[in-house]
């Protein structure tokens, strides 16, 4: 609490105290001398019934009254500084709930904003890679049929070579078999055939 408020708080005790002390002070110096004094006289003066039950409207009005004084120097003194202080207290926590929900959806577009931009990398990602692998896959395609053309002309080229090389080889055969056979004809007649 703050000290303020402690000076009212012991304030209004004072003033209570001072109150019932007077009281006091004022009924002593009667009682003491065996004597009722002018205010007993006067308040029993008002008593209604007898015996355990006796109502008495001025002891009514004074308690009332003395309620009363109790309740505006307590408001004054305590309810009042109390209730600004509880209220100046759920202004500031309503303030720091609002701040805390505030900063809770700052947060939470904080982190949907990750989560988009991950999702968009992640799709990025994606996309280079089937990229990737599409222009892998057309590459490894362009190879193949770079290596199979050059291999289809290197059996051409291999199958003219070796016609060439068939045909060079068997006019050579065919002339030696014409001097083979010629020789043994040759040999065989005994003499030389043309």
């Amino acid at each position: 609490m703050k000290p303020s408020i402690l000076r009212k708080i012991a304030y209004g005790w004072f003033i209570c105290g001072a109150v019932l002390a007077a009281v006091f002070f004022i009924q002593c110096p009667a009682e003491a001398a065996g004597q009722k004094s002018a205010l007993e006289e006067l308040l029993h003066s008002y008593n209604f019934g007898s015996g355990a039950l006796i109502i008495n409207p001025l002891v009514i009005l004074i308690q009332w009254a003395n309620f009363l004084i109790l309740l505006i120097l307590l408001n004054k003194i305590l309810y009042k500084p109390l209730l600004k202080l509880m209220n100046e207290r759920q202004g500031k926590i309503d303030g720091d709930l609002s701040s805390a929900e505030r900063d809770r959806s700052e947060a939470l577009g904080y982190v949907s904003q990750y989560e988009d931009s991950l999702s968009e990398i992640q799709r990025e990602n994606t996309d280079a890679v089937v990229k990737l692998q599409q222009e892998m896959t057309e590459r490894t395609r362009v190879r193949i049929e770079e290596i199979r053309v050059k291999t289809d002309q290197e059996v051409e080229e291999a199958r003219v070579a070796i016609r060439r090389d068939a045909e060079a080889v068997a006019g050579e055969l065919k002339d030696r078999a014409r001097g083979f056979a010629a020789d043994i004809a040759n040999r065989l007649a005994g003499r030389a055939v043309a």
